[in-house]
C-alpha cells in the first residue's frame, strides 16, 4: 500500500467517523426526546390517576355523609311519635315513618313507599282519599304552611279526628316538587272538649231544674191541698167531676218536678223543625 491510498483509507475512515457520529448524536436526541415524552407522558398519566383516586375519595367520602345522613333522618322521623309521610309533585309516597305505617295505614313501609293513596283503597276509603286531595290543592295554591282538620280511618279500622300540617317541598326554581305532612291525633282532645261543653250544659241544665224545682214545690203543695179540700167540700156536687181531671195534671206536675231534681246528664230531643229542647225522661234515667 503506498503513501497515498494509505490517506484516502484515513480520510475515508474520518469521513465514515464522522458521519456515524452525525446520525448517532440524531439518534440520541430523537431517543432522549422520546424518553422525555414518555416521562410527560407518565407524570400526567400519574397526575390522572392521582385525581381520580381523590376524586374517588372524595366521592366515597360524600356519600358515606350522604347515608350517615339520610340514617340520622330516619331515625329521627321513627322517633316522632306522630305520623309523617311526605309525597313526591305526582302525590306518589317517597317516604313515611313506623308509626304512619303501623298506626294509620297498616302496612310495611316498603309496601307504601312508591305508591299513590288511590292504589291504597283498602287502607283509604275514597271519600277520605277525595278530601286529602282537596286540601293538598289548597296547600299548593297557598304555596305554604297548610292545616286542616279532618277524620282518618284507622289500621284498627276506627275513624279518629286527625290535624294535619302540610308543608310544601320546593325545588330552586321555585317549583312545587313535594310535600311534607304531619299528623297529630285530636280524638282524646275533641272527646275531652265535647265532654266538657255537655258538662257545663249540663250545670246550666241543674241550675235552671233546680230553681224550678224550688218555685214549684211550694205552689204544688198548696194547690193539692185545695183541691183535697173543695173534693171533701163537694163531695156528690156535679163540680166534683172537674176536680177529678185537675189531680192527675197535679201529680204530673209533681213528677216532673222530681224528674228535674234526678237530671244527671245533658240530654236533648228535637222540638219543632230547627229547635231542641231538654229531653227531661232520659236526662233523668238511671243508666
Amino acid at each position: 500500500m503506498t503513501v497515498t491510498t494509505l490517506w484516502v483509507v484515513i480520510v475515508l475512515i474520518s469521513v465514515l467517523g464522522g458521519v456515524g457520529l452525525y446520525f448517532y448524536r440524531r439518534q440520541y436526541q430523537q431517543i432522549d426526546l422520546l424518553r422525555r415524552e414518555l416521562l410527560e407522558i407518565q407524570q400526567k398519566l400519574h397526575g390522572r390517576d392521582a385525581a381520580h383516586s381523590l376524586d374517588r375519595s372524595q366521592w366515597e367520602q360524600t356519600e358515606e355523609k350522604l347515608r350517615k345522613y339520610l340514617e340520622l333522618m330516619d331515625t329521627l322521623i321513627n322517633t316522632i311519635p306522630n305520623p309523617i309521610y311526605f309525597k313526591d309533585a305526582a302525590g306518589i309516597y317517597q317516604g313515611c315513618n313506623k308509626v304512619f305505617a303501623k298506626t294509620i295505614l297498616g302496612l310495611t313501609r316498603d309496601l307504601i313507599i312508591g305508591r299513590h293513596p288511590q292504589e291504597l283503597t283498602e287502607q283509604i276509603p275514597a271519600d277520605l282519599a277525595a278530601a286529602y286531595q282537596r286540601e293538598e290543592r289548597r296547600m299548593i295554591d297557598k304555596a305554604g304552611f297548610h292545616s286542616f282538620e279532618t277524620k282518618v280511618q284507622c289500621a284498627d279500622g276506627q275513624r279518629r279526628d286527625f290535624l294535619f300540617s302540610m308543608a310544601p317541598v320546593m325545588d330552586p326554581d321555585g317549583s312545587h316538587s313535594g310535600t311534607v305532612v304531619v299528623l297529630a291525633d285530636l280524638t282524646e282532645k275533641n272527646r275531652a272538649a265535647r265532654d266538657r261543653i255537655q258538662k257545663e250544659k249540663l250545670e246550666g241544665v241543674l241550675e235552671i231544674a233546680g230553681a224550678v224545682c224550688h218555685e214549684l214545690n211550694q205552689p204544688l203543695q198548696t194547690l193539692s191541698g185545695y183541691v183535697e179540700m173543695l173534693t171533701m167540700s163537694l163531695d156528690g156536687h156535679a163540680a166534683g167531676a172537674y176536680l177529678e181531671k185537675i189531680t192527675p195534671q197535679i201529680e204530673r206536675m209533681h213528677d216532673i218536678s222530681n224528674k228535674l231534681r234526678r237530671i244527671t246528664r245533658y240530654e236533648t230531643m228535637d222540638y219543632g223543625e230547627r229547635t231542641k229542647i231538654i229531653d227531661i225522661c232520659k236526662a233523668s234515667e238511671d243508666r
